[in-house]
């Protein structure tokens, strides 16, 4: 008994001690490697599933509110705005820029022959000249101008069915017609274009500022 109690206070049996415990600690290391290793795998295998599995796909966009078609047209037809009417044909290009008051309009004329400027009132059109005016029949010569009759215009289109698309805050509403195509372009307020296809013109008709325009101060 006395002799395996001395054993390890002997120098050999302390460093048996110290192998041992140096065995065991080895043992532990190993098995918390073990183990992480295998959590590792296991998580990169659950992931590479989530990676086949799963196809990520960006949100849709929010569509925004659009006021009422209908409530767009009387917008137009009542209130003030601004205009920008580019109509081209086989006989060339013909640019009004102007001002469209219910009871008034004002803007210029632009072709190969130059620049005039116009003022309409009570039905009668007149050519602008510094201090002088002059009744006019011709300003939309070459020019078909019941298209910018948006009263009209709109009452024909009533008949006809449409076709409507959305992205985002722009909505479009085409009219097929016989012998012509119409091309309406909204944001979520306001008519901002119409676009019209008849034969060899096309009318491109930009609409501003939409109850946010001046009124014309111009008398004669």
């Amino acid at each position: 008994m006395d002799k395996k109690n001395t054993f390890w206070q002997t120098e050999r049996g302390k460093a048996a001690i110290k192998l041992i415990l140096w065995a065991i600690f080895i043992v532990i290391l190993i098995v918390i490697v073990l183990f992480s290793e295998r959590d590792t795998i296991r998580e990169q295998f659950n992931n590479s599933g989530e990676d086949n599995t799963t196809v990520e796909t960006p949100e849709p966009a929010e569509e925004e509110d659009f006021l009422s078609f209908t409530t767009m047209q009387e917008n137009l037809l009542n209130n003030n705005y601004e205009y920008v009417y580019t109509i081209s044909n086989s006989l060339g290009t013909y640019i009004y820029t102007g001002i469209k008051n219910p009871d008034k309009e004002m803007g210029y004329r632009e072709d190969s022959n130059g620049i005039i400027k116009y003022f309409i009132v009570d039905g009668v059109t007149y050519r602008v000249n510094l201090d002088t005016t002059e009744v006019i029949t011709d300003l939309y010569l070459n020019v078909d101008a019941s298209y910018f009759n948006l009263e009209v215009l709109f009452a024909n289109l009533s008949e006809y069915l449409y076709t409507t698309n959305t992205n985002q805050d722009i909505r479009t509403i085409t009219y097929n017609k016989e012998g012509y195509q119409v091309i309406i372009t909204t944001n979520t307020s306001m008519i901002t274009n119409i676009t019209i296809m008849v034969d060899d013109t096309t009318y491109d008709l930009d609409y501003y500022l939409v109850g946010e325009s001046r009124l014309i101060d111009f008398t004669l």
